[in-house]
């Protein structure tokens, strides 16, 4: 361990200490540079939140503001939340719109000759729904309590889902083709769950994810397994058809018809020709009937597990809350007759 610590100090291995100090020196330039951009962005959000867009309530405060924007519970917390979902609903839809005019059809190239106005009005609108969502975000953060709260809701699951909502529309500005990805605003629909309550459809998400997990190494060893034999179900094909078929001029392609047949998609642009190739053919389809059911016991077991421990957790649950058993229950009936 000395010598290891001497050879880091001395020299030629002085490198680990170079390579430490400057992951040091990146750390602090990146802390620096979010500072700077967080000491430029408050003061301009908070302007024109409360300066222009939300004048009226300027002076309620964050302990308010943080009632009615994450909870649920409350009638102005539940309004609010209501309306949040109307508005990503009516964004979505603009969205699709938006995509059918962008489309190089003849009605649209009609409708972006004569009615050129429609095109700057949902660009408008847009961008007032993005507006709308950014102060929005901004608020999120601004209602914490302290630095670590906001932090903690940034990194958050619900908090990178609100971010995504908004970077887009700004990327966009500079590549116009990650519009587009504005799609991830219909994530946010997921806070649903929270301002209906439905605690149960949550457990039986939790329950379905945990089965998931738990069976993913299977399932990816019996992916491997799937990938392995379309390799060499493709390579065979090739081999029996290559010289015979003008469609499968490659391994890639053998190997490409071998995933769809074995997925049984089957779009039908490389059909094998020889006799040979259409007994393989055949023989692929029915294993591909066969793969298909692996990975759905495996998951369908895992669900199952989880279903039962889910129950027995419920059982240890009301035993803790409840001491008296059903069998003590029933004697105490008895003696009680």
């Amino acid at each position: 361990m000395e010598q290891n610590e001497q050879i880091g100090k001395n020299g030629q291995p002085g490198q680990p200490e170079k390579d430490r100090s400057f992951a040091n020196l990146m750390r602090v330039a990146g802390r620096k540079l979010w500072r700077a951009v967080v000491n430029v962005a408050s003061p301009v959000m908070k302007w024109l939140t409360f300066g222009i867009l939300l004048k009226k309530w300027k002076n309620t405060s964050k302990k308010e503001i943080y009632n009615i924007i994450f909870k649920a519970d409350t009638p102005a917390g539940k309004k609010f939340d209501i309306w949040l979902l109307v508005a990503i609903t009516l964004n979505m839809i603009l969205l699709v719109v938006d995509s059918l005019l962008s489309d190089n059809s003849t009605l649209t190239d009609r409708i972006h000759r004569n009615s050129s106005w429609l095109w700057w009005t949902m660009k408008c609108l847009e961008w007032i729904f993005t507006l709308a969502f950014t102060v929005e975000y901004y608020l999120r953060i601004y209602c914490q309590k302290n630095s670590e709260k906001r932090k903690q809701y940034i990194l958050s699951f619900y908090g990178v889902i609100d971010f995504l909502s908004i970077f887009p529309a700004y990327l966009s500005v500079i590549f116009p083709a990650t519009q587009a990805l504005s799609v991830l605003r219909l994530l946010r629909m997921l806070r649903i769950f929270r301002i209906l309550k439905v605690e149960k459809f949550v457990i039986e998400g939790e329950m379905l994810m945990g089965a998931l997990k738990r069976s993913a190494r299977k399932v990816l060893i019996f992916m491997l397994f799937v990938l392995l034999s379309a390799v060499i179900l493709g390579t065979v094909m090739y081999a029996v058809e290559g010289e015979r078929n003008p469609q499968m001029t490659s391994i890639p392609k053998g190997i490409y018809w071998a995933v769809v047949t074995l997925t049984t998609v089957g779009y039908g642009d490389i059909t094998p020709v020889t006799p040979m190739g259409q007994f393989i053919a055949i023989v692929v389809m029915i294993l591909g009937y066969s793969i298909i059911a692996v990975p759905t016991g495996i998951v369908a077991g895992e669900t199952i597990e989880s279903h039962k421990r889910h129950r027995k957790k419920a059982k240890r649950i009301k035993k803790m809350l409840d001491p008296v058993s059903e069998d003590e229950e029933e004697d105490i009936s008895v003696n009680s007759d």
